[in-house]
């Protein structure tokens, strides 16, 4: 984990994280152990093993998670079904929401753009 670093950019009050992408040999030192481990897969096509079950799937996951320090949205999970799937998200950059670039000061007043999300406890009653 010593080579993964974060960098905060700050502009205009809020906090942006810029990750830097892990090479290919470093994503190979994860995920090769891990698509033999979890997977089963052999040392020749592990990289294009795909997920046996929903269970295997979420493990390989959660490891990858633990291992890069970057979550991978509930949008993105449909679409990663191999070990090469999940090699191709992390080679991606997090790009900027557009979002964050808007200024206060040029957004209508009735218009607030909240950065953290409000979570409220459910009613247990």
């Amino acid at each position: 984990k010593q080579w993964y670093q974060r960098r905060v950019a700050i502009t205009a009050g809020e906090e942006w994280y810029e990750q830097d992408l892990p090479s290919e040999e470093q994503i190979e030192s994860v995920l090769f152990p891990l698509s033999l481990e979890i997977l089963g897969a052999s040392e020749d096509d592990w990289r294009t093993a795909a997920f046996p079950d929903l269970a295997s799937k979420f493990n390989f996951l959660t490891a990858c998670i633990e291992q890069f320090e970057r979550d991978i949205p509930s949008s993105e999970l449909t679409y990663l079904v191999s070990v090469e799937d999940v090699i191709r998200y992390y080679q991606t950059p997090v790009t900027r929401p557009k979002y964050i670039e808007l200024r206060p000061q040029s957004l209508p007043l009735n218009v607030k753009i909240v950065m953290d999300s409000i979570k409220k406890p459910l009613d247990q009653s």
